[in-house]
């Protein structure tokens, strides 16, 4: 499965999405729909998702879809501001870390794709790094 689409060019939005946690009123799938406005693409209903927030303070998000049907196909669509570094992402789980590889730039946003082992396939959080720092995360759902 490749999602395509447009994606923002320019510097980050803010999409003002308030951080979940129970008993809030906006739903993760709301967050999805709105992900998915912003970089022109839609979202499957039958893949796994997880919304990447920043942990910097800096306008950035980003999804992460994985679909089983396929063998475990990721992929992540970031909006992220320009980097000389550049970004990698990451699957963890505890201690354990597997990298997905470089984000690319995709239509002025970032993109990776990476079919995942079995042994990875139950890694639940997702990462995207600039350098050694942490700017996007994000979890799967059970």
């Amino acid at each position: 499965m490749l999602l395509a689409g447009c994606f923002h060019k320019g510097k980050p939005q803010d999409l003002g999405l308030p951080e979940t946690g129970e008993g809030e009123g906006i739903k993760i799938e709301d967050q999805i729909s709105e992900l998915g406005k912003q970089f022109g693409v839609t979202i499957p209903e039958d893949v796994d998702k997880a919304v990447l927030e920043s942990t910097i303070g800096e306008p950035a998000s980003g999804l992460a879809t994985r679909d089983p049907k396929t063998g475990g196909l990721l992929t992540i669509l970031a909006n992220l501001p320009d980097s000389k570094m550049g970004y990698v992402a990451l699957l963890t789980e505890g201690d354990k870390k597997f990298e997905l590889g470089n984000l690319t730039v995709t239509k002025g946003g970032w993109m990776v794709e990476k079919t995942l082992t079995e042994e990875t396939a139950g890694f639940k959080t997702v990462e995207v790094l600039e350098g050694p720092t942490v700017v996007l995360k994000g979890q799967f759902k059970e």
